[in-house]
């Protein structure tokens, strides 16, 4: 008897779109190389036999048809009783209905929060391992924030930002693990300390009334600890409000901060450098405004005021007053102008702290003249060249230059600026006489300004003229019709020029002296070719020329 051979077969199955999500994979048979046969627990199986291992399979059928329905996981047999062994031969499938588990680990960096908000340093690597208990692994799939997924391998996370991680396994029957997704974030930056001093001077100087404290802010996963330390002091750790510094000692100190966040970033460290002062109140005064020395003299604008300024490291100040040449104290509040005269000017101020210490400070703001000038430069411009005034408006040539200049008897003259037509930036004047050589219409804008910033200013209209008359010639007799000229004909010159008239015309016959034209110019001999070059200037002194070409007939 021939041996009877069974093969088992699955039902058709259905491929899914490669780009749906969440993915899906073919359910499907396995047979590893020891010949155990694996398949996806709801596969139907189908049976065929054979009377040869090379022969053609038949499907056999039972009462109920062909296809059995297997009973979910585990390890099924079909049994056949062997009438020569008197025993049973099983044929077994390995029914594979659990997907397998995927373990995460993440991993090289600090870590902190909750598993609804999660937060990780520097250095966060992320590795898959999967286990699965019958068919075996066929591989892991992961993907990052919303990205198709793709064969797993291990990577480093070195980009801060949110991210959602998403990943499964998948055995060799096409049992997918659902999706598992961990959320969290990546943190790479050190959070931002600032020192804050409260009562602190334009030269860092402070009192001990003032008060140091620090802001600090972290955007992730927020700040663990703030530590600062004085000059070369052991780190103390910050815990909120002032930091007490008054024993320091009367000097310059020098404040060190910085902070750490949850996941172990540190900020690189600060310094605030500033002068502890703890002696009595100290006054300055300050110019606000414009100011000018020459020799003894003290020159200030109209816009010039004096502003007083007191420290005090103890209790503070209470009251600044101040008198000028001589009149009764008053209280300081603001900034004040300078007397209105010219004069010296005797200016007293001093402070009183909270503690009523009074500390006067007599002083006299200039040595010399205190002159207020309220005035800018005097300017004025003239023409270099040949010009032309016509009606309101002066007409220049091209080679006519502008020269721009000023004085200021008081603080003396700083610096003359133009603008010249539409510029708006202002060019100072170099001294150097303006060449403007573009024809038109120009408007020039010119400026003074002294010593105090006063300033004055000026304008001229003027058009330049780079274009010579218009000659016009013509001929006593008519031409015949060969285009000849009897010998006794006259020729007539003359000039037009529409924006300053004509000046002189100058001419020459074949080449010869050039002469002035004063007449009609005549006696040409019979049958000769002629060639007047004619020459016309304005009375800018443009130039234009013109040639006339002619030949004389035989009478």
């Amino acid at each position: 008897m021939k041996a009877l051979s069974i093969v088992l077969f699955l039902s058709p199955l259905v491929m899914w779109a490669q780009n749906q999500t969440p993915p899906t994979h073919q359910k499907k048979a396995f047979l590893d190389s020891a010949g155990t046969y694996y398949q996806q627990a709801s596969l139907p199986v189908y049976i065929y036999v054979a009377s040869s291992v090379d022969g053609q399979p038949v499907p056999l059928k039972s009462e109920t048809g062909g296809e059995i329905k297997l009973e979910g996981h585990g390890v099924h047999a079909f049994r056949h009783l062997n009438y020569t062994t008197k025993g049973y031969d099983f044929f077994q499938i390995h029914a594979d209905g659990i997907a397998p588990v995927t373990t995460i680990k993440l991993t090289g960096a600090p870590s902190f929060g909750s598993v609804e908000k999660f937060f990780y340093g520097p250095g966060l690597s992320a590795s898959l391992s999967a286990t699965d208990e019958m068919s075996g692994l066929e591989g892991i799939f992961h993907s990052m924030n919303g990205n198709e997924f793709e064969k797993y391998q291990p990577f480093v996370l070195n980009k801060e930002g949110k991210y959602k991680y998403s990943y499964y396994a998948l055995d060799r029957t096409g049992n997918a693990e659902a999706i598992n997704t961990r959320s969290f974030t990546v943190d790479l930056t050190p959070p931002s300390t600032y020192h804050n001093i409260v009562s602190i001077s334009s030269q860092n100087v402070i009192s001990t009334n003032s008060t140091i404290y620090l802001t600090i802010a972290d955007s992730l996963s927020g700040v663990a600890k703030t530590f600062f330390r004085f000059d070369k002091e052991n780190v103390k750790p910050y815990t909120g409000g002032n930091i007490p510094f008054q024993y320091l000692p009367d000097g310059d100190h020098t404040l060190t901060y910085f902070s750490v966040d949850n996941v172990t970033n540190k900020e690189t460290e600060k310094v605030a450098k500033f002068y502890l002062d703890k002696t009595a109140p100290i006054m300055s005064a300050d110019v606000l405004g414009d100011k000018f020395i020459v020799g003894d003299k003290v020159y200030f604008s109209g816009r010039t005021k004096l502003k007083l300024t007191a420290v005090d490291n103890k209790s503070g100040i209470k009251d600044m007053m101040y008198s000028i040449n001589e009149d009764p104290f008053g209280k300081y509040e603001e900034p004040f102008y300078l007397p209105g005269r010219s004069g010296i000017h005797n200016v007293k101020y001093y402070a009183i702290d909270n503690t009523n210490n009074k500390v006067r400070d007599d002083f006299e703001h200039s040595v010399g003249l205190i002159y207020v000038d309220l005035t800018g430069p005097s300017l004025t411009h003239g023409f270099s060249g040949p010009s032309f005034v016509k009606a309101d408006t002066v007409l220049v040539s091209p080679e006519t230059k502008i020269i721009l200049s000023g004085n200021d008897p008081e603080a003396g003259l700083k610096k003359i600026a133009y603008l010249l037509d539409d510029n708006t930036n202002e060019l100072t004047y170099s001294g150097k006489p303006i060449d403007i050589t573009v024809t038109g219409l120009h408007t020039l804008h010119y400026f003074g300004y002294d010593n105090v910033n006063n300033k004055n200013e000026k304008a001229t209209l003027f058009y330049v003229d780079a274009e010579g008359p218009e000659i016009n010639a013509q001929f006593a007799v008519a031409p015949s019709k060969e285009g000849k000229l009897p010998s006794y004909t006259s020729v007539f010159l003359s000039a037009t020029d529409n924006e300053v008239g004509a000046g002189e015309i100058k001419y020459s016959i074949n080449g010869g002296k050039e002469l002035l034209y004063v007449a009609p110019i005549k006696g040409f001999a019979k049958n000769k070719d002629y060639t007047i070059r004619v020459k016309a200037t304005d009375l800018l002194g443009n130039e234009s020329s013109k040639e006339i070409k002619f030949r004389t007939d035989r009478y």
